[in-house]
């Protein structure tokens, strides 16, 4: 061959192999996403635990993930609508992302509250990992809750068990003294659990508890103290549970299904990966969280009641009927009761 045309060859030969590597290297690297704003919205006020430990964290995974290019919008405070109609919003558009806790719409998301039954956690990190297999990749919520809601959720918690924290001038030293009283309660698998250590459920939101307990509507509430500090009235609780297991609650920042479909893929992985990351990580610092909110409202007065042996032995008898009764009560009204609790069980037990 001329040496001419050899050089020629050998350059075509370059520039293809050139061409082939930055094609390699494009698939190689994450797509970027496309430039988009989105509609964060919840019921937390300002500087609640929950935005501290894991809200901020997320807004933050994915502004760093997508270099900018994706924009939340947060509305805390209930901004776009009240804590129970934030399901509603999502679906509707009003918000892209809501904050959406099962126990708040028990009667659209019944399912959930399987975790939250008292006694099911072990740990707030098993219950993380536990949650977010059962919310993704065809887990079994994914399929049986969320998707027939029309929502996907991006990130999860499982809160740290929460205690019982009254605001009653009643002298409590036992299960029995806690009898009558009236609590608030977050719905779901939590009335199940109030009514079998007969007391008064009372349903209501978070933001809602202070004036309720300012004005005496209930004797108290369920609660982690982190909540009670965030939400303004650990100073109103008189004494409270420490190191009991009274349930949980499951709480989410899902976004609408329409919304997520018409999102590019790019979009929609960096929003995953960042909820993922978020989620799974979270646990360890509501942990943090819990102690030194616990400490906090011990120092504003509050009197600690330790339960004896036998009420602990009365406890685990109580959970265990509690999560039969609610599994049953489910099954009667034509849902999958027994079926989720199964499910759940299996999910935490590999979660471990």
């Amino acid at each position: 061959m001329h040496p001419r045309h050899t050089t020629i060859a050998a350059r075509r030969r370059g520039a293809m192999l050139a061409a082939a590597t930055v094609a390699a290297m494009m698939a190689a690297a994450p797509a970027m996403a496309q430039d988009v704003t989105l509609r964060v919205a919840d019921s937390l006020p300002s500087g609640h635990i929950i935005h501290q430990i894991a809200t901020k964290p997320f807004l933050d995974a994915v502004a760093r993930m997508s270099q900018g290019r994706i924009k939340l919008q947060h509305f805390p405070g209930e901004q776009l609508g009240k804590a129970k109609d934030l399901l509603m919003l999502t679906q509707a558009g009003v918000a892209d992302i809501g904050y959406i806790g099962p126990s708040y719409q028990s009667d659209k998301m019944p399912l959930s509250s399987a975790l939250e039954l008292p006694g099911m956690i072990a740990d707030d990190c098993q219950g993380a990992r536990a949650l977010w297999a059962l919310t993704h990749d065809g887990g079994y919520l994914e399929k049986n809750e969320f998707a027939p809601n029309r929502v996907v959720p991006l990130l999860t918690m499982v809160l740290p068990p929460y205690q019982i924290l009254l605001a009653s001038g009643k002298k409590v030293a036992t299960l029995k003294d806690l009898s009558g009283l009236k609590v608030r309660s977050a719905g779901g698998a939590m009335d199940f659990m109030v009514k079998s250590l007969d007391m008064v459920p009372v349903r209501m939101t978070p933001p809602e508890v202070y004036e309720s307990l300012s004005r005496g509507t209930v004797d108290g509430a369920i609660f982690p103290y982190q909540s009670a500090n965030s939400y303004g009235f650990a100073n109103k609780i008189k004494t409270g549970t420490y190191k009991e297991n009274f349930g949980t609650v499951v709480l989410t920042y899902s976004i609408g299904a329409m919304k997520w479909q018409q999102l590019p893929q790019a979009t929609r992985a960096i929003l995953m990966k960042a909820g993922q990351e978020v989620s799974l990580s979270a646990c360890t610092r509501f942990k943090t969280a819990e102690s030194e909110a616990f400490k906090k409202t011990t120092a504003l007065g509050m009197k600690p009641l330790e339960l004896g042996a036998a009420d602990d032995q009365a406890l685990s008898a109580i959970f265990a009927r509690v999560a039969t009764d609610w599994a049953a009560s489910l099954d009667r009204r034509g849902k999958p009761g027994t079926p989720t609790l199964n499910a759940v069980r299996q999910a935490l037990s590999s979660a471990k």
